[in-house]
């Protein structure tokens, strides 16, 4: 249409310029990358983009992010493998994994690695800014003998961005003994005890989950791993 910008310059050239926190969205399918820019710009955050691993790295190295948002499936330079590298020179940034394929290998290996999300494609606009906004208020919350099974559930996940195992399991189960009726916490502490190296009591986790939601996903996606990996051996 004349007098409109292309697609790809239109992608190059939003900005928001008042924004207080600043965002990486690493994907390789540019409708997705748009998607999630014009997303996290309507809630005021500034936001770059790359269309790969490897450029998202140097985008990375070179600039100052508060979150990253990647791909799990690109080209030459994976979402697994950009966390690796991240990680050899930055510990603590946050970081979220879109995916459409996602696999409990790759779930264990992202979480390992300090992501404390997932979003699953397709998604809305509201899922990507909800998702941002828990993972980066929750930097500020702290321990205390009055949060309630929420507060206690964002505390598990903190900690796992943190890779504190034992605090993230801890506050799982305080999140569970406030709130057992919740599937997702139930799921959180599944993947937080296999990460520990507890198997065992993961696989009860998930099957508690499965009790109270029959459909839960996550769950079971888990169940139907271990079972598969058991055939296999």
């Amino acid at each position: 249409m004349i007098g409109q910008p292309s697609e790809e310059k239109q992608e190059k050239q939003i900005q928001a310029p008042h924004s207080k926190r600043r965002i990486l969205v690493v994907d390789d399918e540019k409708n997705i990358r748009l998607t999630v820019q014009h997303s996290l710009l309507a809630a005021d955050y500034e936001v770059e983009t790359a269309s790969n691993g490897m450029e998202g790295l140097q985008k990375f190295r070179s600039g100052q992010f508060d979150l990253i948002l990647m791909d799990l499936r690109m080209p030459q330079v994976n979402g697994i493998e950009m966390l690796r590298q991240i990680r050899e020179f930055d510990q603590h940034a946050a970081a979220i994994v879109i995916t459409a394929y996602l696999t409990i290998d790759t779930l264990l290996e992202a979480f390992g690695l300090g992501v404390s999300d997932y979003i699953r494609k397709p998604f809305s606009p509201n899922d990507v800014r909800e998702t941002v906004k828990h993972v980066l208020m929750r930097e500020d919350l702290e321990d205390s003998a009055n949060s309630d099974a929420p507060e206690l559930l964002e505390l598990a996940r903190k900690h796992l961005a943190e890779r504190n195992m034992p605090l993230a399991v801890e506050s799982a189960r305080q999140a569970i003994a406030k709130d057992p009726n919740n599937p997702d916490a139930h799921a959180l502490l599944g993947m937080l005890l296999h990460l520990s190296g507890d198997y065992n009591a993961a696989e009860q986790a998930f099957r508690e989950a499965i009790l109270l939601d029959p459909q839960h996903q996550l769950s079971r996606d888990y169940l139907f791993w271990i079972q598969s990996r058991a055939r296999l051996q």
